[in-house]
């Protein structure tokens, strides 16, 4: 059956028009004013403004990034670095939710599903189309790949200790009570390290691999392929949750080669909430089950038959979506990979890691700030009269170490590899509000190191809540981050998609500098 309504998106439609009364202005890259209020969007055409690519380094801020954050409705007010929870929604896309809404209740319009959505969403994730169904959510793609596996007691199933809830409360759940064993793979500081650590951890009843493909504490991307090539060589099934990538960087599932793999479109793709996606292979379909049927999970059923009759599951993971399909929601998502392909998947991935790459050297530098102030808890030992020494005294291994260093621990790896649009970073507590670590000040007036500033990452562990005070103090001037309490890892994550620039960035570290001072550091 044809589907009634189609998202015609860009037909008429002006960037003022989209923005109300408000008429933008703008640079060329010859630095000539124009009103894009008259522009024409249409994705069909190339954008009023191009990349700066002169240097060859589009990435970077300039008149096209400033076009593209004009189609956003954030506040003005907000420094938003979340989008890792939730991608801010364009307004192409808003318009295509607000076509749809009014063209079902207009013209009396049922929602139907023809796949040609799971079609155009195939040909960004190097799959086929018969190997998706749309879902909710990650956590529902998750449910279904975790019950469609057999399992029985006793076997195993690795998972990370980086998890979301939506994750591994499946895997827990079977867990608790089937009485299937999780063994915990700890993420390492290289994707080679990353894959060891997993290997590791590796039995005779290993059945399942189920990974984040970057996870959402620290936002370290995973060596997937790799770790699916290895799977597959050991007769393991690989379960992906891929919350984060579509959107943010580039991927082709069949590469990858995983079995099952779980995305949504509401965060780095900026696609309404509510919507999402699963893959099943070709190859392991036919060897898994399915808990829940209904409309367009099967190809045929009849109650006047003596008894009544079913026909056969259709041969595609679309069976694991049925019932009525929201419409609006599938054209919103449409124009989120419209928008996507328009402005290009491999310069959004390289805009996203050249602003992720400027918060991590920024955190950086403030371990090597002079001005960072350390208490003497010893009176005699004094500068200038005063109970505090400067970062000038600071350890050298902190110097040599610094993503390790007295006030921020960066989690997030420097490898290229394993680096996305994310940053995870701890703030450690300061020594003079720590009475353990005054306990270890010495008589030489050695800037003090509180334990967590001397010990590496261990998720599990107690650790300060400087993080924490944080996120809730970033949050009071306006600047919207994450905190991870997940798994007792404590640490701040912020993520900048396309849309976000160095004003943004650098608001973020005037905030934490604020902070910072508060806290005693400067």
């Amino acid at each position: 059956m044809e589907r009634k309504h189609f998202l015609t998106l860009g037909a008429g439609l002006t960037v003022g028009g989209l923005l109300g009364k408000s008429a933008l202005q703008s640079e060329t890259i010859d630095g000539k004013n124009q009103s894009l209020s008259n522009q024409k969007f249409d994705l069909k055409n190339p954008f009023p403004v191009a990349p700066n690519d002169s240097e060859n380094q589009p990435e970077q801020d300039g008149p096209y990034w400033d076009f593209i954050r004009t189609l956003f409705p954030l506040n003005p007010n907000l420094t938003f670095l979340n989008n890792g929870t939730m991608g801010i929604t364009p307004y192409p896309v808003l318009e295509a939710l607000n076509k749809s809404f009014h063209h079902i209740a207009e013209n009396a319009a049922y929602p139907m599903h023809d796949g040609s959505f799971e079609e155009n969403l195939a040909k960004i994730l190097g799959c086929k189309g018969s190997e998706l169904a749309i879902t909710k959510n990650v956590s529902e793609g998750v449910n279904l790949a975790c019950r469609a596996i057999n399992l029985k007691k006793g076997d195993e199933v690795i998972i990370t200790l980086h998890e979301h809830v939506g994750g591994c409360a499946a895997w827990l759940y079977r867990a608790k009570t089937e009485g299937i064993v999780l063994k915990l793979a700890a993420l390492g500081a290289t994707a080679e390290e990353t894959l060891k650590n997993i290997q590791a951890v590796k039995t005779k009843n290993t059945k399942v691999i189920a990974v984040p493909h970057i996870p959402c504490t620290i936002g370290q991307v995973l060596p997937v392929n790799e770790i699916c090539a290895w799977a597959r060589a050991n007769g393991i099934i690989s379960a992906i949750d891929g919350a984060h990538p579509l959107g943010m960087l580039q991927m082709n599932l069949k590469e990858m080669g995983c079995d099952y793999y779980s995305g949504c479109f509401h965060k780095w793709l900026l696609g309404p909430i509510g919507t999402g996606f699963f893959y099943a292979s070709e190859e392991i379909l036919s060897r898994s089950a399915i808990h829940h049927v209904a409309a367009y999970s099967v190809d045929k059923f009849d109650m006047s038959t003596t008894p009544p009759s079913l026909g056969e599951l259709v041969n595609k993971t679309a069976r694991y979506s049925y019932g009525t399909f929201p419409g609006p929601m599938y054209d919103g998502a449409k124009a989120a990979l419209q928008f996507y392909q328009k402005i290009g998947p491999a310069l959004i991935e390289k805009r996203v890691k050249f602003l992720s790459k400027e918060v991590m050297n920024g955190l950086y530098a403030v371990n090597d700030n002079p001005k960072l102030k350390f208490p003497i808890l010893d009176g005699s030992q004094t500068q200038n009269g005063s109970a505090e020494t400067s970062n000038v005294k600071t350890p050298i291994a902190w110097k040599m170490h610094h993503s390790h260093g007295p006030v921020i621990e960066v989690l997030t790896p420097e490898e290229e590899a394993s680096r996305g649009a994310q940053v995870g970073f701890r703030i450690h507590e300061h020594p003079s509000k720590n009475a353990a670590s005054n306990a270890q000040a010495t008589k030489e007036g050695t800037p003090i190191a509180n334990a967590a500033s001397t010990a590496p990452l261990t998720p599990g562990t107690s650790t300060p809540q400087a993080s924490q005070r944080f996120c809730d103090f970033a949050r009071k001037n306006n600047v919207i981050l994450r905190y991870v309490a997940e798994n007792n890892i404590h640490c701040v994550r912020v993520s900048t998609h396309y849309y976000n620039n160095k004003k943004d960035i650098n608001r973020f570290f005037e905030v934490l500098d604020m902070f910072l001072k508060e806290e005693g550091w400067l």
